[in-house]
């Protein structure tokens, strides 16, 4: 099963190093491995964590493509540049989560979690991140790895 999930931003980030920084900065142990980003780039972004891939898709998407898909939500305001992402295992989704973390908390913006309509601002989504990240490893301890 594939998920989804979004980074509601006022502009986009400027590179896979500015992505890379942000992620050490917040302590995340995930490795880029691409070597451009949306907007220059669309489809899966290649990462590894712990020795494991930890990809997932990555595009940009129109926001009033958003609103219409989910015209319950209020994104309080409009978004120039939407990051959305893809994934299907825990270990795509904990490099989501990281990745979606750093898109809001770099430039300013909200993370949206439509499973559960979740919207957060920069600081909860590091909240959210650092909560859930121990979580989905144990789960996915539990069950097993899943294919590299």
């Amino acid at each position: 099963m594939s998920m989804e999930a979004y980074a509601l931003c006022p502009r986009p980030l400027a590179g896979v190093s500015d992505w890379q920084a942000g992620l050490d900065a917040l302590g995340f142990d995930l490795q880029l491995r691409g070597t451009t980003i949306p907007p220059a780039s669309s489809g899966h972004l290649l990462a590894v964590r712990r020795g494991r891939a930890s990809g997932f898709e990555c595009s940009i998407v129109l926001f009033s493509e958003l609103k219409e898909t989910y015209p319950e939500t209020d994104f309080a305001g409009s978004w120039p540049c939407v990051y959305a992402f893809w994934f299907g295992t825990i270990a795509e989704s904990i490099g989501a989560l990281m990745a979606i973390t750093v898109c809001v908390t770099s430039v300013g913006g909200l993370a949206f979690f439509p499973e559960d309509g979740r919207l957060l601002t920069a600081d909860q989504a590091v909240r959210y991140a650092r909560e859930t990240v121990p979580a989905a490893e144990e789960l996915e301890r539990q069950l097993g790895a899943g294919p590299e």
